[in-house]
């Protein structure tokens, strides 16, 4: 499945991190705290990373926002958007096959 940042929520981030052009910020999975996924016990995490191989990406405003092959799976039944809603940056897991349908919804 795909990985998108709305440009808002791209340049939310990038005022939130301190980013500059050619930043990469990767994604990834954890087991407690953090961002709330729709699997149980399963958190993402965000922090600049410019060593690891991007598995899925997607650039916007000069920052390239990615997973790696390790955490591929949470996109193996979803798209994953990134977006702004109310000042605040969202992730939402959204069903392909049924994109009303959107998971997870969390800040």
């Amino acid at each position: 499945m795909e990985l998108k940042v709305t440009t808002k929520a791209a340049q939310k981030l990038s005022q939130q991190m301190h980013l500059k052009n050619g930043d990469r910020v990767k994604i990834f999975t954890k087991i407690y705290g953090g961002i709330p996924t729709v699997f149980p016990s399963y958190f993402l995490g965000i922090v600049i990373d410019n060593e690891d191989k991007a598995e899925k990406y997607c650039q916007v405003e000069g920052i390239e926002f990615y997973v790696t092959q390790e955490d591929e799976w949470i996109l193996d039944d979803y798209d994953l958007k990134v977006i702004l809603n109310n000042d605040e940056v969202e992730y939402h897991f959204v069903d392909p096959n049924n994109p009303d349908v959107t998971s997870g919804t969390s800040k």
